[in-house]
């Protein structure tokens, strides 16, 4: 249970909501993942802050486990990151790396990343 003292309560709620966006997008992305039974590209959302972004971008199995290679890096379409609480870590044509360099936002991540023990 949180504490007052936690980190994710002392995160502003905009940037709580914004990493429950990019949480969200990853497990949706990791379902597709674990569904898709093929070894072709997946294609995958863009694991963004933004509400309502539909956006996605086809990524081969291996780089998207590169991505997920750490529970605070995300998947973001060009554009798509958020200065207060993203940092790019990596660029690609098609997409960007991100990750939570703020101390509520890593746990956040790090507390719901299923890979992680």
């Amino acid at each position: 249970m949180s504490s007052p003292a936690d980190p994710v309560k002392r995160e502003p709620s905009w940037k709580r909501r914004i990493t429950t966006a990019e949480i969200n997008g990853r497990r949706v992305n990791e379902a597709i993942e674990r569904g898709d039974g093929n070894s072709g590209p997946l294609v995958l959302v863009c694991e963004c802050g933004h509400l309502g972004c539909n956006s996605m971008v086809e990524l081969e199995i291996s780089e998207y486990e590169q991505v997920r290679a750490n529970f605070d890096r995300f998947l973001v379409i060009p554009g798509h990151e958020i200065e207060a609480v993203d940092r790019v870590v990596e660029r690609h044509s098609e997409y960007l790396v991100v990750i939570k360099p703020d101390e509520g936002a890593r746990v956040a991540a790090r507390e719901a990343d299923e890979r992680t023990p």
